[in-house]
């Protein structure tokens, strides 16, 4: 499909759905929301691509991205009824759903379901040059940006220092996302942060363009001790050259982000949107009606649109999936592990 086709049938695919004259017009409009994250994350221009493919594949859908703070926040507007689906990290979505009352401090969300796993997540580690931090045992003492407050990448840094032997006693915790954390750094008001995201990160690439900085590894032990504990922290390997200044391989680890739902939106329509994710089909306000799939819109606006694949659809998913979506891959014969169906789902 050509790129600029695209972007053009993006930004004006509101428009065309209510602009249509005489029955399409008529016909009723379904609106369904996902809950991204902030600007300088994967989570908007991916959550971002797939509204505008949704919007442009479902006659009778319009689909909206909204903006927000992303994990955690998204799976309590979706608990709150105020958003029908969202993006969330899979140990975020594992706490809600369970209830973990150390990890997840609102209410327990037991009717979180998940319709597809969608990218890996790395943890970056990024400290400023002049910090004087060379490892993540120097962290002690140090301005740290952990993350917003109740944020997934909060969460997770909460756990990074507890495998490190820290708590944020022992640092000075700095709570902001994405824009603020840029500023923090260039201004030296920041010594290092934690940022779990898809790669790359644009206010990374922002903030390694125009300071100079560290990468960070995890050591291996903590990799260990973090992986043992909480198995959905899988072992990686940030690439070379990924961002700036990163000129060597950095040991890490991942997460999994996950499109996720309540169990209560009815399987016809999970069932569609999961549906266009992965198949092509006509684009219904493009004159030469091009045949793409959701998927194939999210690659073509962020590299890691790239990895969601029908054949890693389950890989890394820790909550049961709604019905519309088992539905889907039920007919395209992918098996679904047990734990993943639910009795409402069977």
């Amino acid at each position: 499909m050509n790129k600029k086709l695209f972007v053009i049938a993006g930004i004006l695919a509101l428009c065309v759905v209510m602009a249509l004259p005489g029955p399409a017009n008529a016909q009723k409009k379904r609106f369904f929301g996902i809950a991204t994250g902030g600007i300088g994350g994967a989570y908007y221009p991916v959550g971002g691509a797939l509204a505008q493919a949704l919007t442009n594949t479902i006659p009778d859908m319009v689909v909206t991205a909204q903006t927000g703070n992303a994990s955690v926040a998204n799976v309590n507007l979706i608990a709150r009824g105020e958003v029908e689906s969202g993006i969330s990290q899979n140990n975020v979505a594992l706490a809600a759903y369970v209830g973990d009352k150390e990890q997840w401090k609102t209410p327990q969300v037991k009717g979180l379901r998940c319709i597809t796993a969608l990218f890996p997540e790395t943890v970056h580690i990024v400290a400023g040059a002049k910090s004087g931090i060379k490892s993540v045992k120097d962290f002690k003492g140090k301005r740290i940006i952990v993350g917003d407050k109740g944020s997934g990448t909060e969460m997770d840094s909460r756990r990074f220092l507890e495998a490190i032997g820290l708590t944020y006693n022992d640092i000075q915790p700095i709570y902001v996302y994405y824009a603020a954390a840029v500023q923090r750094m260039q201004d030296e008001q920041a010594d290092a942060l934690f940022w779990t995201a898809g790669v790359p990160i644009s206010n990374i690439l922002e903030i390694a363009t125009t300071k100079d900085v560290v990468f960070l590894p995890f050591p291996d032990d903590i990799i260990k001790k973090l992986h043992d504990k909480y198995p959905y922290y899988a072992p990686v390997t940030l690439p070379a050259k990924a961002y700036p200044k990163q000129n060597n391989p950095v040991k890490t680890v991942a997460i999994v982000s996950l499109w996720v739902t309540r169990a209560d939106l009815d399987e016809k329509t999970i069932y569609e949107v999961t549906y266009n994710l992965y198949e092509k089909t006509p684009q219904l306000y493009l004159d030469k009606k091009d045949l793409a799939s959701g998927a194939e819109m999210m690659a073509a606006v962020h590299v890691q649109g790239k990895n969601v694949t029908l054949e890693k659809a389950l890989v890394g998913v820790t909550i049961p999936l709604h019905a519309g979506a088992y539905k889907y891959y039920k007919e395209k014969g992918i098996k679904v592990p047990a734990a993943l169906i639910l009795p409402e789902t069977k």
